[in-house]
């Protein structure tokens, strides 16, 4: 009996540690599929952004050439640079801004035809992001001879809390697009604007509008998203803004509340005027001659 007991141990033992080497084995299969597993998330992750980021510039560059072609004209051999010159300006700042390149295009045009009709006035935008689209209408700016200043109002914290009136999507906003100020005064230097001509004033629209004081306005840009900010501007800057100036309202068609907002102060103030449609989301109008 106890050699029998001795042999059943003897075999036992090899048992029992082949028993061990199989657990051990099968957890470092397991850590080792799970790392696996890891891995392809992190491919696949990587592929969807390189894969949207590809169809973003692919996308941009087609507007890009789109709007290069639209501005060119056979019968004028000058509409060749000057829709070069153009589309080099909305693709230096690039990287500055999160307004796609048909609302650069328009407030482009927007500011050469103020230039072009000498409408008296300075430029104002509300909300900045990374100074981009100002930077455009700023160097237009430049070439005229009215001496224009250039505006910009921007908390650089992030989008504020919406309303109820904003919808029910916008809350998950809050806190996004979180300018950069540093960024804005590099792009103001890439382009070489004097900063003489640039005042930024940092802070909520509702903390720094009442100790602004701007007579004439030529543009006003709102790029403010949510009904309680663009309410804001339209109240505080409209009547600033001059006969045959511009509004542009980069939300209007993409948030409920910047929508509800512009349209209840044209309601108000009886307002007959064409809203022109840029693309998705953009509209602009002209303020009335009388």
């Amino acid at each position: 009996m106890r050699l029998a007991l001795i042999l059943l141990h003897i075999d036992i033992l090899p048992i029992q540690g082949f028993g061990e080497d199989m657990e051990a084995a099968a957890a470092s299969g397991s850590r080792l599929r799970q790392l696996l597993r890891s891995i392809k998330a992190r491919v696949r992750y990587r592929a969807s952004i390189f894969a949207a980021a590809t169809s973003f510039y692919s996308l941009y560059y087609r507007n890009l050439i789109g709007h290069y072609l639209q501005n060119v004209q056979l019968s004028h051999p000058r509409s060749f640079l000057s829709s070069f010159q153009m589309m080099r300006l909305v693709h230096r700042v690039r990287g500055y801004t999160a307004v796609f390149v048909p609302r650069l295009v328009a407030l482009y045009k927007l500011s050469e035809e103020i230039n072009q009709r000498s409408v008296p006035g300075d430029i104002v935008e509300c909300g900045v992001y990374n100074g981009g689209s100002a930077a455009i209408m700023a160097s237009l700016c430049e070439k005229s001879p009215l001496s224009r200043n250039v505006w910009l109002f921007d908390s650089f914290e992030g989008l504020p809390k919406p309303s109820d009136k904003d919808g029910e999507e916008a809350p998950a906003y809050e806190g996004w697009c979180h300018g950069d100020l540093s960024k804005v005064q590099e792009v103001f230097r890439k382009l070489r604007i004097p900063e003489s001509r640039v005042h930024i004033i940092k802070g909520w629209f509702q903390d720094t509008f009442p100790s602004a004081q701007i007579r004439d306005i030529a543009i006003l840009h709102i790029d403010a998203d949510w009904y309680d900010s663009v309410k804001l501007c339209l109240e505080k800057f409209y009547d600033s803004v001059q006969p045959g100036g511009y509004i542009v309202l980069d939300d209007y068609g993409d948030w409920e509340g910047c929508r509800i907002a512009t349209d209840e102060f044209l309601q108000k103030r009886a307002l007959d005027v064409k809203l022109i449609q840029v693309d998705y989301t953009g509209f602009y109008f002209q303020k009335p001659q009388t």
